[in-house]
């Protein structure tokens, strides 16, 4: 109701993070993405940040091309990374510290509208701008695929959604696993980049314990922190941190305020 036109362009919606949804869960040990993860990463010591999701309805237009983080020309203030042997490198020459991976719900093909990549402009980010919206597009693949298929993505590559000229919504899920050296250290933004932070008290104990196997490795960052408080810090109202209550931003960084006084 807040967004009836879309909260990512006309008619396209994200879910945000939606962990507290155990069930999205379900996918986060799929053994063929967590054996890409394995070679990417060339260790099984990766974990599951947070799951999200977004879909497009039918009538959606094309998507301009974007990073799913913030603009390369704010790297120096968000992310605290420095490389004593190479000072001219920031967090963003760094291999994939994260990875998304998309699992579609429907099949995509010409009429649903799949995403489009453009190859290798992971590594272009760091030092180049995205074309501005309405000019030259480099060359880009769009991701066909049967549903149930998975997208493996550096959200620092180069992408955008494509029209959905079919009758049915074009939705997706995603699970967003940190890789094995990932360390939110490496993080100065005052905590607003939530999808680069554990979606921590997301998934009670008593659920993880309930998990199978290799799922429970994965989630292990998802339950609540050691010592949460039992109270908005601010209107003092009964909060579960993770669930019904977030992290404070900014000035109220290290604070838990329930989903009312966060959002102000």
């Amino acid at each position: 109701r807040r967004h009836p036109f879309g909260n990512r362009g006309p008619r396209r919606y994200s879910l945000g993070r939606t962990t507290v949804v155990s069930e999205t869960l379900a996918l986060a040990d799929a053994p063929p993405v967590c054996e890409v993860l394995r070679h990417i990463w060339q260790s099984d010591r990766f974990s599951v940040q947070c799951t999200g999701g977004d879909f497009s309805l039918p009538g959606t237009e094309v998507q301009e091309l974007h990073i799913d983080m913030p603009p390369r020309t704010l790297a120096d203030t968000l992310y605290a990374f420095h490389d004593p042997a190479h000072p001219g490198r920031n967090f963003l020459d760094l291999p994939a510290p994260v990875v998304k991976v998309y699992f579609p719900m429907v099949d995509f093909d010409e009429r649903t509208g799949p995403p489009r990549f453009v190859p290798g402009s992971q590594w272009r980010t760091a030092h180049e701008d995205l074309p501005p919206p309405g000019t030259w597009e480099p060359a880009s693949v769009r991701a066909y695929c049967p549903k149930g298929s998975a997208i493996l993505m550096d959200q620092r590559v180069w992408h955008g959604g494509t029209p959905n000229v079919s009758e049915v919504a074009r939705p997706m899920l995603s699970v967003h696993y940190a890789g094995p050296w990932y360390n939110e250290d490496v993080l100065n933004d005052g905590g607003g980049m939530q999808f680069y932070r554990y979606h921590r008290g997301a998934l009670p104990s008593q659920r993880l314990a309930s998990l199978p196997g290799r799922r429970r490795e994965l989630c292990r960052h998802l339950v609540p922190p050691p010592d949460v408080p039992q109270s908005c810090a601010h209107c003092g109202s009964l909060v579960a941190c993770g669930r019904t209550a977030l992290p404070g931003l900014n000035e109220h960084e290290g604070r838990w305020l329930c989903l009312a006084c966060w959002s102000q």
